[in-house]
């Protein structure tokens, strides 16, 4: 059994409400509101930009040869995710001044610093943390690109892509190389109610703390 198999049977009902949350479902429903759409746009970025401040950081502290083929594919795919992310932000008004400006929610405060940490404290662990991420928007961008929306079908062209499969399956194979253990898993289940409470405050809309 490989590792991700293991690690998903260990938080199963976790993951299956991450990856159909009820924000997921009405995106490819095409009924989540472009607000709400929006307000979880400008979050993500800000995530986004720290998620790969920390994959950095974690990278000094990982094996050379397996560092390099994950930093390989996302700069593989960089320009594709910022194409598709440049045409969400024209058709909503999103500016990057506006990204800059306004602050954090709660969660996604605590979603960064939860992956800053395990980056300081090794590869592994912060491999495991950063893997719910990067699995779960790959399923639920198969998932998405269904919809008749025009706006979520073009986020979802991403996720979808060969180009995002191909940063997934190196991390992937990079993970087969830890030795999973009851605190492992916890790590990775604490990324998973992360990436639920993301869904969930977008959805709220909840005001920003930092």
């Amino acid at each position: 059994m490989d590792n991700i198999q293991y690690l998903l049977k260990g938080a199963e009902n976790l993951w299956n409400n991450y990856v159909r949350h009820e924000f997921v479902i009405k995106m490819k429903e095409g009924t989540l509101p472009l607000d709400i759409f929006r307000y979880y746009l400008i979050q993500d970025a800000k995530y986004v930009e720290d998620m790969l401040k920390a994959v950095l950081l974690a990278s000094s502290k990982g094996p050379i040869d397996i560092v390099t083929k994950i930093l390989q594919s996302i700069f593989y795919s960089r320009d594709k995710g910022l194409e598709t992310n440049k045409q969400l932000y024209s058709k909503l008004g999103i500016t990057i001044d506006e990204i800059r400006k306004t602050g954090y929610n709660l969660v996604n405060y605590a979603y960064t610093r939860h992956l800053y940490y395990y980056a300081n404290i090794g590869w592994n662990e912060f491999l495991v943390a950063w893997t719910p991420c990067m699995l779960g928007y790959s399923i639920i961008g198969d998932f998405v690109i269904e919809t008749s929306h025009e706006i979520y079908k073009l986020w979802a062209t991403f996720y979808s892509s060969q180009e995002y499969k191909r940063r997934v399956d190196a991390i992937l194979e990079a993970l087969n190389n830890v030795n999973i253990n009851e605190s492992i898993l916890n790590i990775f289940i604490t990324s998973i109610r992360f990436e639920i409470g993301f869904w969930d405050s977008a959805l709220r809309k909840e005001p920003t703390v930092y």
